[in-house]
C-alpha cells in the first residue's frame, strides 16, 4: 500500500514538472534545397568507355524516383541503373551506335530522399567516335517583353516522335549544339504558373520542325494562343472620298470589302483598296446617301485566325474641311548615309497619294544630275520608292518632294520638302 502512494506521487510530480518544460522538436528545419547535377564520366561531350556512364548529384538520390525519369536516345532496349547515394551508374549492354552522339535525359520526376525533386530537366550529351555536329541557333522573341525574365521549359524531338533532349533556355537568344544531323521538331513554353505542364490559355508556346544539316538558324517566337477574330473597331473619313478603317487587331489577308446604302442596297464603288497592319484605307465614289453599311469578309489575322465576317455602319460627313496634305515622314531622314547604292525611300503622307500624283525628284546634290526611280510598295499613304540605276557612291543625294504633290481629291501637299541623304558601300 505504501508503495503503491509512492508511485503515485512519483507518477505525479513528473506529470506537474513536465507540463511547464517543452522542448522543441529532434531533427532541425526541414530540407527543402533541390538537388542538381554536379558532374558525370565521362565529362559531357566526352566519349563514352566500356559502355558505362557514372553522373554526380548534390545529394543522395531516392531510387524509387528513377523508373519514368532517365530517358536514352537512342533508344536503350538492354541497361541496368543502378544508384548508390548520390552516383548513378548506367551500364549500357548494346551496342551504341558508331560516330553519333548519344543523350542522357533526366527529368524532374528524379527525387533525392526528402522528395525534392531535381532542379530542372537535364539533358547530358555524350558521344560515340566522332560524329559529324549540327545545331540550330537563332533570336528568342516574346509577345509578352515581361516574359524575357522567365525561363523556357523546351524539348527536341525526332522525326519520329521520340524524346532527344529536355532543358531550359533564356534571354533573347539561343543555340542547341551537338545534334546528330537529322530532321527534329522543336516544342516550348514558360510554365508561369510552374505546375510542369503547358496551360494553353495563360500561357506562351512555340512549336516548329527544322532540318539540322549543319548551322541551322531557326528564331523562336514565344506567342500566346489567340483565338480572338478580327473586327471593325472604328471608321475615320480623312476627306470626302477617304476612309480609314481600324480594325481591332493586325491583319495578314482581307478577302472582300463592300460598302451597302441599306436603304437602296447599291454598292458605293470602291477605287483603291490599302491594307497596313491593324488598318485598311479605302479610296470611294462620291457618297450620295445619309448611311452606308461597310461589310468586310475573311479577315484572317497574323496567327491565322479568321474571322467569317465583321460589319460597321457609319454616316459620311459632306462637309468635312478639305486641308492641306502633309508629309508626315521620310526615310532615309535628313542628313543621313545609307549602305546601299540604291536605297529604298520611304514616304508617308497624311492621307492616300496615287503613285501619279506623287511630285518627286531625285538629284546628285553637286552635278543636279537627275537618277530615275521607280515606285516598289503602294500602301496608299505610304510609297516606297528606289532608283533603277545604282547611284554614285560617297555622293550625296537630294529628295525633293513638290508641292504639286496631291491628294486624290486634289489638296496639294502643304510645302514643299527636301532630304539629302550620302550613299557610302565599302
Amino acid at each position: 500500500m505504501r508503495i503503491t502512494k509512492a508511485l503515485l506521487m512519483v507518477m505525479l510530480l513528473f506529470s506537474v514538472f513536465g507540463c511547464g518544460s517543452k522542448r522543441n522538436p529532434t531533427g532541425g528545419d526541414a530540407d527543402t534545397e533541390r538537388p542538381t547535377v554536379v558532374s558525370s564520366s565521362p565529362a559531357e561531350f566526352g566519349e563514352i568507355k566500356n559502355n558505362t556512364i557514372e553522373i554526380d548529384f548534390s545529394k543522395a538520390m531516392d531510387k524509387a524516383s528513377i523508373p519514368n525519369a532517365i530517358y536514352f536516345y537512342p533508344p536503350l532496349e538492354n541497361t541496368r541503373i543502378s544508384l548508390n547515394r548520390a552516383t548513378l551508374k548506367i551500364d549500357i549492354r548494346e551496342d551504341l551506335k558508331q560516330d553519333s552522339f548519344f543523350y542522357v535525359i533526366l527529368s524532374s520526376r528524379l527525387k533525392d530522399l526528402r522528395g525534392n525533386a531535381l532542379d530542372k530537366e537535364h539533358t547530358l550529351v555524350f558521344r560515340q567516335g566522332n560524329p559529324s555536329s549540327a545545331s540550330v541557333s537563332g533570336i528568342i522573341n516574346y509577345e509578352d517583353i515581361k516574359d524575357a525574365e522567365a525561363s523556357i521549359r523546351y524539348s527536341l524531338f525526332s522525326a519520329d516522335s521520340l524524346l532527344v533532349m529536355m532543358d531550359e533556355l533564356s534571354g533573347g537568344s539561343y543555340q542547341l549544339s551537338n545534334l546528330n544531323p537529322a530532321e527534329y521538331k522543336l516544342r516550348a513554353y514558360i510554365d508561369k504558373n510552374l505546375n510542369g505542364r503547358y496551360d494553353t490559355s495563360a500561357e506562351p508556346f512555340f512549336e516548329q520542325s527544322f532540318s539540322a544539316t549543319g548551322r541551322t538558324t531557326m528564331d523562336i517566337n514565344m506567342a500566346y494562343v489567340d483565338t480572338t477574330m478580327a473586327q471593325i473597331r472604328k471608321v475615320n473619313q480623312l476627306t470626302l472620298q477617304e476612309l480609314e478603317i481600324e480594325l481591332s487587331e493586325p491583319l495578314q489577308s482581307l478577302e472582300y470589302v463592300e460598302i451597302i446604302d441599306p436603304a437602296s442596297e447599291q454598292e458605293l464603288v470602291i477605287l483603291r483598296r490599302y491594307l497596313v497592319n491593324d488598318k485598311v484605307y479605302l479610296l470611294t465614289a462620291k457618297p450620295d446617301t445619309l448611311s452606308y453599311t461597310i461589310q468586310m469578309r475573311n479577315l484572317k489575322d497574323l496567327k491565322g485566325n479568321q474571322s467569317p465576317s465583321s460589319g460597321y455602319k457609319y454616316k459620311p460627313n459632306r462637309n468635312i474641311g478639305e486641308s492641306p496634305l502633309r508629309l508626315l515622314a521620310i526615310s532615309p531622314r535628313n542628313g543621313a548615309t545609307v549602305a546601299d547604292l540604291q536605297p529604298e525611300i520611304t514616304l508617308e503622307f497624311s492621307r492616300i497619294v496615287l503613285p501619279e500624283n506623287l511630285k518627286l525628284n531625285l538629284i546628285a546634290s553637286d552635278n543636279q544630275e537627275e537618277a530615275e526611280w521607280e515606285i516598289i510598295r503602294n500602301q496608299g499613304r505610304k510609297l516606297t520608292l528606289r532608283p533603277k540605276r545604282a547611284l554614285n557612291n560617297y555622293r550625296s543625294y537630294q529628295v525633293i518632294i513638290h508641292k504639286e504633290t496631291k491628294d486624290y481629291v486634289g489638296n496639294t501637299l502643304d510645302t514643299a520638302r527636301e532630304s539629302v541623304f550620302l550613299p557610302i558601300k565599302r
